[in-house]
């Protein structure tokens, strides 16, 4: 009898990744919101999260969450990252422009805040700007400001990787306008406070038109994760110059919102889905094949015609028995802010019980 080994190692082996999938979790923060993890439209009186699609942008950093809200005004709300209870907000002095004058923000690993406006389209009298704060306390400075960086839309997603005269920002371009592009703006600054821009563009499709413009995230300073739900498009860029390194059919049409992080070494792509708020966990060791390791449970599904929101990864705690527990941010406009713990193993510990079940089940097979 000729045993078909490599075959069933391969199937064990499977079986095994899929265990240590099975084992990264994520659970309502239960001090957040009303105690169910869920800080809902109006819960408490609170004004700053509607059902008028006037919240779309949310960050973390140190503790605090960053929400742009348009309701009474230009609004960045600052709120506790473990119970939702506002704190205050940024001063927003100066801040002028575009389809909606402040939309989407995220936080450079320095601390500094930026803010980016909705510039639908682009043109001579609509630019695109993005403002930045030094601190909490600071007056904003105008960081950017362009007619012409792209030939559509901008402003819908944003992201900051790094800090000082290191960071990066993206913003995915949409399709609205003549001459719309299938990119995303990149800007960089030689000062940390300054910035200059370019736009990122592919030889061919995929990437379609828009690709990038409801979820946008680093993964690191030379590779951007971007969709407009469907599908998750990974690429690298060089100057002007983007490459497709892949793509992933996501799990539902309407996830767009998307950040990305490595927790207890395990690279990780979050999403919600606009349709019913559902937040899911990808696997990201592959970043152009992302593989589905959780999906919470709750939903909620006020409408979103425009199908916008935040997700953001907070702080990573490493506990001593080597598991990691992160929280995680996730806002679908007009459905609220959940906030969850998320639960990764220690991967050492993870893999080598995976592969002893592998030869567990392998060796059985062989012995039949």
């Amino acid at each position: 009898m000729k045993l078909k080994f490599p075959g069933i190692l391969a199937v064990c082996l499977l079986g095994g990744v899929s265990f240590v999938q099975a084992q990264v979790s994520l659970a309502p923060m239960t001090t957040f919101g009303g105690g169910d993890g869920w800080l809902t439209p109006g819960e408490g009186g609170y004004t700053y999260l509607g059902t008028g699609s006037l919240e779309r942008g949310l960050a973390y950093y140190n503790s605090h969450l960053y929400l742009v809200s348009r309701n009474g005004g230009n609004n960045i709300r600052i709120l506790d990252a473990t119970t939702g209870a506002d704190l205050g907000g940024l001063n927003t002095t100066g801040i002028s422009g575009g389809t909606f004058a402040v939309n989407m923000v995220s936080v450079g690993a320095d601390g500094a805040i930026y803010v980016c406006n909705l510039a639908s389209p682009l043109s001579s009298t609509t630019a695109f700007k993005v403002y930045r704060w030094a601190n909490e306390s600071a007056v904003p400075t105008l960081a950017y400001s362009s007619t012409t960086v792209t030939a559509g839309r901008l402003g819908d997603t944003l992201d900051v990787i790094g800090g000082g005269a290191s960071t990066l920002i993206v913003a995915g371009e949409g399709t609205t306008g003549t001459g719309a592009r299938n990119g995303y703006a990149i800007l960089n600054t030689s000062d940390g406070v300054n910035f200059n821009g370019s736009l990122v563009t592919f030889s061919g499709t995929p990437p379609n038109t828009g690709d990038f413009r409801l979820g946008i995230t680093f993964t690191d300073s030379s590779h951007v994760l971007g969709t407009a739900g469907t599908t998750s498009r990974y690429t690298s860029f060089s100057g002007t110059t983007g490459t497709l390194l892949g793509s992933t059919t996501l799990t539902s049409t309407a996830e767009r919102p998307m950040d990305y992080a490595v927790v207890n070494g395990l690279p990780l792509v979050a999403t919600i889905s606009t349709g019913d708020s559902r937040v899911r966990i990808y696997d990201a060791t592959d970043p152009g094949n992302l593989l589905l390791l959780t999906t919470s449970t709750a939903s909620l599904s006020n409408p979103n015609s425009n199908g916008t929101g935040a997700v953001a990864w907070g702080n990573i705690l490493n506990q001593p028995d080597g598991t990691a527990l992160a929280t995680l941010y996730a806002m679908n406009s007009n459905n609220g802010i959940q906030a969850f713990i998320v639960t990764v193993p220690e991967p050492g510990s993870l893999a080598l019980l995976a592969l002893g079940l592998a030869a567990l089940a392998c060796r059985r097979q062989v012995r039949l």
